[in-house]
This record gives structure tokens, sequence and C-alpha cells, in this order.
């Protein structure tokens, strides 16, 4: 491999996950295939206004020479975009309207990035707790304890202070232990999350930490079939293409939706039927109320949308209640220490005092 191929999948790995740099081009980009300009000369002028080096500039560059070779728009960009945004612009390219795609391109992405906004933010500071807490365990077990137990024989400590002695042996023999297990439990739920299918995961869909990636994923599903039906896709066929390149969980729901429409149904009944609940219970209710009158597209959107921002607010609010009991659990391990470390100290004054060591 070249130094030039390791700079372009360099810039398409910066290109791909930079969603604000990719929605200002798709603005652009829309703004002026609206205007009349053709495809090409659209792409030279946005990239004349970038550094030569940068991964945007790489990328237009890389989809020009693409165009110029006599490729699709919606080929040249595939490696460097996100798999919904390329079926976004393979159906605007098919229906003609590829400006107005580009704006739904744009909805998409902020969808995405406003619901992993929340879900970080929510979970930075508690994440940063439990370091805390493991901290706190760390200094109270292997430094602080061992020095009160030099100065004095275990078996002269009662009460809190033996307590305290017990839990500190028990730390010190067991953190590792309960730090590798918590480890393998995080990687273990963070690979569940798109890989596992079974009537229990559709259960623990509805409860929380599964239903905030449920909502992640039904969610920008909605969002992104209301954008491809808008574009001129059949429903069938949108969904088809969602189906295709997404996770094992999310193209399993797909794959049961597709099987209600061929079965005759519409998309409302269909996703009642598949009984995965996905997107949600109250959104099917909103879908079969709207999948067999006219101007379903835009009520898909509309319903997406609404979801979205309740959505957000949903994983905000939950966010705070997670904040909540990881501040109050810190909180409680602190006034433990806290607690054990007087009652060792007024002990260890009383034994000084009587000459005990």
């Amino acid at each position: 491999m070249n130094l030039e191929q390791l700079s372009i999948d360099f810039a398409r790995f910066q290109f791909r996950n930079d969603a604000k740099a990719r929605q200002r081009l798709w603005k652009k980009m829309s703004k002026l295939l609206g205007d009349g300009i053709s495809i090409i000369p659209a792409l030279q002028e946005l990239k004349a206004l970038n550094k030569p080096t940068s991964p945007l500039a790489l990328a237009l560059a890389d989809w020009i020479r693409g165009l110029n070779n006599g490729r699709k728009i919606s080929d040249v960009v595939r490696p460097w975009v996100s798999t919904e945004e390329y079926m976004l612009i393979v159906a605007g390219e098919q229906s003609g309207k590829l400006s107005d795609s580009l704006l739904s391109v744009v909805r998409v992405s902020k969808a995405k990035l406003e619901i992993r906004t929340a879900v970080v933010s929510g979970i930075a500071y508690p994440a940063f707790l439990a370091v805390l807490s493991f901290g706190i365990l760390y200094l109270f077990a292997f430094k602080i304890i061992p020095a009160f137990t030099k100065a004095a024989k275990s078996d002269s400590w009662f009460g809190a202070a033996r307590l305290m002695i017990d839990v500190s042996s028990f730390v010190q023999n067991w953190l590792v232990w309960m730090v590798i297990l918590l480890i393998i439990i995080t990687i273990a739920f963070f690979v569940s999350l798109p890989l596992w299918n079974s009537s229990l995961r559709t259960k623990l869909d509805r409860y929380p930490p599964y239903s905030i990636y449920r909502v992640m994923q039904g969610s920008s599903w909605l969002i992104a079939l209301s954008a491809l039906v808008q574009a001129g896709t059949r429903v069938e066929s949108a969904i088809e293409q969602l189906g295709q390149g997404a996770s094992a969980w999310a193209a399993t729901r797909s794959a049961a939706a597709l099987k209600g429409l061929r079965a005759g149904r519409d998309l409302g009944e269909s996703l009642q039927k598949s009984g995965y609940e996905f997107p949600d219970r109250e959104i099917i209710s909103d879908i079969r109320i709207y999948a067999t009158k006219s101007g379903f597209d835009e009520a898909l959107r509309i319903i997406g949308n609404d979801w979205i921002t309740e959505s957000v607010e949903r994983i905000q609010a939950l966010m705070k209640i997670i904040f909540g009991i990881a501040l109050m659990l810190v909180g409680s391990l602190i006034a433990f220490v806290v607690s054990g470390l007087i009652a060792m100290q007024l002990q260890l004054t009383q034994l000084l005092q009587r000459g005990v060591h």
C-alpha cells in the first residue's frame, strides 16, 4: 500500500467520523444543485474552497475523478459515507431529486448526532464517577487501611473499624477480578447490542440500557425510511435497502416488516405483527393510522421528527436519573469510608492510650 492510498484511507476515516462537516457539505451541494449547477462543477467549486490536504478536499477530489470516469455519484461517495447517507443519495439519484435527498441526508445525520450526543453526555459523568469509585476503593484498601493495621493488631479492632478491615481485605483480594468482570460485562453488552436476537432481547429492549439502543436505531431507521419514501422509493424497497448492511439486530426487524408487506399487510400492521415492538409501540400505532392514507410519506417524516425530539428528551431524562443514582452511590461510598476512618482513628487513639500495640 503506497503513501497516497494511506492518506486517502485516513481521510476517509476522518470524513466518516465528522458528521458536522458532512452536514455542511450536503447543504452546500443541495443549494448548488438546486440552483441548476451540474454535479461536477459544483464539487469543483466546493473543492476550491478547502485546503488541498484536508479530508473534505481529498473526498471531493476522489469523487470528481470517479465522476469523470463515468461512475455515478452514489458509487463514488459510498466509501466515504454511512449506509443511511448512501441509500438516501441512491434514492435521490434514481428519482432525480438529489438536491432534496441531500437535505434528507442532513436531517438523518442531525437526528443520529442529537441522540448520540444525548447518550454520550449522559454517560460521561457517571463513567467518571465509576472510575473515581474504584480509585477510592484502591486507596482505601491498599494504602489507608494497611497503615492503621500496622499500628495495632487486627483482633484489636471492633465495630465499624472491624468492618472497614474486612471490606479492605475483600477489596485487596477481589478488586482486580471485579474490574476484569466489569470490563467483560461492558464488552459483552456492547457486542450484544447489534448482534443479539432472541425473545428475551425483545423484552429487554423495553428497558434501559437496551431501550436506548432501540430508540437510537429505531429513530434513525424511521427518519431514513421517510426520506427514502419521499425520494420516490417504494416502502417495500426502502425497507429492503435499510436491512442491507444493517446490524443483525436491525436487519432482523427490517426483514420481519418486509415479510409482512410481502404478505399483503400495510406497514403499520407488518410492524405490529412482527412482535419486535420496533421501532416503538406508540410509533407503530401512529403508522397504522396513516399507512393506508394519502400523504403517508409526509406523515412518516412528521412522526420521525417528533419521535427524535421526544427520544432525545427521554434519553436526557433517563441520563439524569442514572447520574443521580451514580452520584448517590459514590456519595454513599465516600460517607462509608469517612465514617469508618473516623471510627478507626478513635479506636486507634484509645488503643495507643492503653498501650495496646
